[in-house]
C-alpha cells in the first residue's frame, strides 16, 4: 500500500475514535446534566418542605405529647383502669370553669383514681346527650345518654355512680375533692 492510501485510512480511523469519543463525551455530560437536574429538584423540595433549613432551624420541633385524659364518650366504658372517673361536660359551655376546675383539683389529690373528661360539645360526643335527667341511661355504651355535664364513676366496665347535672355534681364535690 501506498503512503497515501495508508495516510487517509489513518485520518479516517483518527476521526472514527475522536468521534466515538464525543459522543461518548457528550453522552456523560448528559447523564451528568440529568444527574445535577434531579439534585436540584430534591434540593428545591426539600427546602421548601422544611426538611432543609437553610437559615437555622426557626421553628424547633416541640416534642408530641400524646393526651390520654380526653376521650370521646363512645369510650367511657372501655379504659384499661378497673376504675376510673368520667366527667363529661361541654368544653365551651357555662360548666367549663367549674369543669377544669374540679378536674385540676381532683388529680392533685395523691390517692385520686384516674379521671378522665369527655367534651360533650364536640360533633361525635353530641348524640349521647340529652336535656332531661329522665332521659339519662348508663347501663351501657349502646344506650348512653348523658346531661351536661354529668359524672360517672365507672369500676369494672360498669357505672357504679351517675351524678347527672350540675346540682348533683357540686354534692359530690366534698367527697371527690377530700
Amino acid at each position: 500500500m501506498s503512503k497515501k492510501i495508508k495516510g487517509k485510512n489513518l485520518k479516517k480511523i483518527e476521526k472514527q475514535m475522536t468521534s466515538e469519543n464525543d459522543e461518548m463525551m457528550r453522552m456523560i455530560k448528559v447523564l451528568g446534566g440529568v444527574v445535577l437536574a434531579l439534585v436540584a429538584f430534591y434540593f428545591i423540595f426539600a427546602i421548601y418542605n422544611g426538611e432543609i433549613s437553610l437559615f437555622g432551624n426557626k421553628n424547633e420541633k416541640i416534642p408530641v405529647e400524646i393526651q390520654n385524659i380526653e376521650i370521646m364518650a363512645g369510650s367511657t366504658f372501655n379504659r384499661t383502669e378497673e376504675e376510673y372517673y368520667v366527667l363529661m361536660y361541654d368544653f365551651d359551655g357555662d360548666y367549663a370553669e367549674k369543669g377544669i376546675a374540679i378536674y385540676n383539683l381532683y388529680t392533685q389529690k395523691e390517692d385520686s383514681i384516674k379521671m378522665y373528661v369527655v367534651d360533650l360539645g364536640r360533633s361525635f360526643n353530641s348524640g349521647y346527650v340529652v336535656s332531661d335527667k329522665t332521659q339519662v341511661n348508663t347501663n351501657d355504651v349502646s344506650t348512653l345518654k348523658v346531661m351536661n355535664p354529668t359524672l360517672i364513676k365507672v369500676k369494672a366496665g360498669k357505672a357504679v355512680s351517675v351524678f347527672a347535672g350540675a346540682e348533683e355534681i357540686k354534692k359530690q364535690e366534698s367527697t371527690l375533692l377530700k
